[in-house]
């Protein structure tokens, strides 16, 4: 699965973009939502430390499912917020692959999740839904709700990096989680075997630039490099079964020579 970040311009064309500006990784500038798909179409893609062009240009949504293969399957993140859901799903049903895309989003609270029920059950097209959870910010009790309001396939749980706070394990205090947090905890886990839904974790590169970046326990790409157990196989232990990660090739011959994908 991979997943695609997703924005809306001016007159309602998808495009695949993470930033809400074409500044950082295009060769236009500007706010995404600001312009008509016209006058963005064709702009050429740049690398976003060095400027240099990857030879492909700025994609809509459509395209990319259109180039879908056989196994493939695309996580959509509505960076543009839930209301984009049925958008989404028309896009999906036009291009005929509603059998590999999820759409995700973080809200949280009880009203924000009652909305994207609607949202979706309102939607002319069905569409796969996966919440995005926060541990420091929504707990185990969000977890809950959503499963009990969400027939759901999968749940992507955020782990904040821990504190290094006096007293606690060495591992702790290095910013690293012993435990995994509520959201891979015993009763999370009771959770998804009750409703059978899956932990979802994800272990990407962490880029300080982005303000607000997922440290997710500090179990993360980086870390794998060096000492994959740690990373994979605590997330496996504690309940993970998918993983996110920016390293697919080197996680997925970790899981075979591991014996944990066959």
């Amino acid at each position: 699965m991979v997943e695609l970040d997703v924005r809306f311009t001016s007159d309602g064309t998808p495009v695949v973009l993470y930033d809400p500006t074409l500044d950082r990784t295009t060769a236009g500038s500007g706010n995404v939502s600001a312009m008509r798909y016209n006058e963005i179409k064709g702009l050429p893609l740049l690398h976003p430390d060095t400027q240099t062009p990857f030879g492909a240009t700025l994609p809509t949504l459509e395209v990319i499912f259109l180039a879908a293969g056989d196994g493939m399957m695309f996580n959509v993140a509505c960076k543009t917020g839930i209301e984009a859901i049925p958008e989404v799903a028309i896009v999906v049903r036009l291009a005929g692959v509603a059998p590999i895309v999820t759409v995700n989003t973080n809200a949280s609270d009880p009203t924000e999740f009652r909305k994207v029920f609607e949202i979706i059950a309102g939607s002319p097209y069905p569409i796969d839904f996966i919440p995005v959870v926060l541990d420091s910010r929504d707990g185990l009790a969000a977890l809950k709700r959503a499963v009990e309001l969400f027939d759901l396939s999968c749940v992507e749980c955020l782990v904040e990096r821990p504190a290094g706070t006096r007293g606690l394990p060495a591992i702790a205090r290095l910013g690293v989680t012993s435990d995994g947090g509520p959201l891979f905890s015993i009763a999370a886990r009771s959770l998804a075997e009750t409703y059978n839904f899956r932990l979802f974790i994800n272990t990407l590169y962490v880029d300080s630039n982005i303000p607000g970046a997922q440290w997710n326990g500090g179990r993360i790409c980086q870390l794998a490099r060096i000492a994959p157990d740690s990373v994979y196989s605590f997330w496996i232990a504690h309940g993970a079964t998918v993983i996110q990660t920016d390293e697919p090739e080197f996680t997925l011959s970790w899981l075979n020579h591991a014996g944990f994908r066959l």
